[in-house]
């Protein structure tokens, strides 16, 4: 974590414990409308995005206050609008996206309510903790590999390896015949990525990320690169990759903005996009709802496994918000409403 989010950070945390930033209330339990479902939120992620929200970092969602976080979840349906007819009561269900996620009436809380068509059906076989995590990183990181487009063989460069997000972009990328370089800011998550099928992982504490790239490459950099951190190492991620290479930043987990030379966009042609999973999304057109069940087999068949820990409780809110953001959480957390 940067200095500059960990003393945001820090003053938050100071905040939960004297100023009750956060707390929870009691409100009616909503109706559908005709095309919607009412669904119980059985478990609820405490996402980066989330903390971001919370911390003024997220440039989109609701500005005023109150307002309910949480971009994911999952759920059980209790009541059906007149005109649905695809889903039923009691099954379990994730949305791509929870319409509320973006205006204020997000997942941490017990009930709300979705429209029909954005409902995703939870196979039995996977379990809670798995489901609520569909999104964000699945989906994430299935489509950054399909953006980088990597030849079969190549290499493809990321930061923040050693996240949630980053394991699974391992794992994809592997069964699609890719090479990953990851990179980490502690040596000691070495093993643990090559464990699970990565090829190289760069630790910055002891290794210089351009140095490394150009030998294991040949000099060529990387055929593509994607960057969840942004800040001052950034201009490092671009030097490693290919000329004439695009690198899509998808994260600022250190809080800081890009920096990258002119040098490198104007003689070396690389090319620095941005990856938003929504845009990416609304861009598949048909292909979407095929994408989606790719993703969700994937994860029912334990191909994909997220890296799950502890679970708190709506009124421990402010605990789980500030120990999500801690290197030693062991995995995504969790709120259960």
């Amino acid at each position: 974590m940067s200095g500059n989010k960990q003393a945001q950070l820090a003053a938050f945390a100071k905040d939960l414990d004297h100023l009750d930033v956060l707390s929870v209330k009691s409100v009616a339990v909503p109706e559908p409308k005709e095309n919607e479902v009412v669904v119980k939120v059985l478990l609820a992620p405490v996402n980066p995005t989330d903390v971001h929200q919370l911390l003024g970092l997220r440039p989109i969602g609701c500005k005023s206050f109150p307002q309910v976080c949480g971009t994911e979840g999952v759920g059980k349906i209790v009541k059906c609008g007149s005109q649905v007819s695809d889903f039923n009561v009691g099954q379990r269900v994730v949305a791509v996206f929870w319409p509320g996620a973006f205006s204020g009436s997000g997942t941490w809380q017990q009930y709300l309510t979705a429209p029909a068509d954005v409902l995703v059906h939870v196979p039995d076989r996977l379990s809670d903790k798995a489901a609520s995590q569909f999104v964000v990183n699945p989906l994430t990181a299935f489509g950054l590999v399909t953006v980088a487009a990597v030849p079969k063989g190549g290499w493809l460069l990321q930061t923040g390896a050693g996240s949630v997000l980053g394991r699974q972009l391992i794992i994809i990328a592997k069964r699609k015949g890719i090479k990953t370089i990851n990179v980490v800011r502690r040596s000691a998550q070495k093993q643990e990525l090559l464990d699970i099928g990565a090829d190289v992982v760069i630790g910055t504490d002891k290794e210089d990320v351009s140095e490394r790239v150009a030998e294991i490459t040949g000099g060529q950099g990387a055929h593509t690169a994607l960057d969840a951190v942004s800040g001052d190492e950034f201009d490092h991620i671009v030097a490693a990759t290919r000329n004439g290479g695009t690198i899509y930043a998808y994260g600022c987990l250190s809080g800081k903005p890009c920096k990258v030379t002119s040098r490198e966009l104007f003689y070396n042609l690389k090319r620095v996009e941005g990856f938003l999973l929504g845009v990416w999304l609304n861009s598949l057109g048909e292909k979407k709802k095929a994408l989606l069940d790719e993703v969700m087999t994937l994860l029912a068949d334990k191909v994909i496994e997220p890296l799950s820990g502890d679970v708190y409780s709506l009124e421990d809110v402010a605990k789980a918000v500030v120990d999500s953001e801690r290197a030693d959480r062991g995995g995504k957390l969790f709120l259960r409403p």
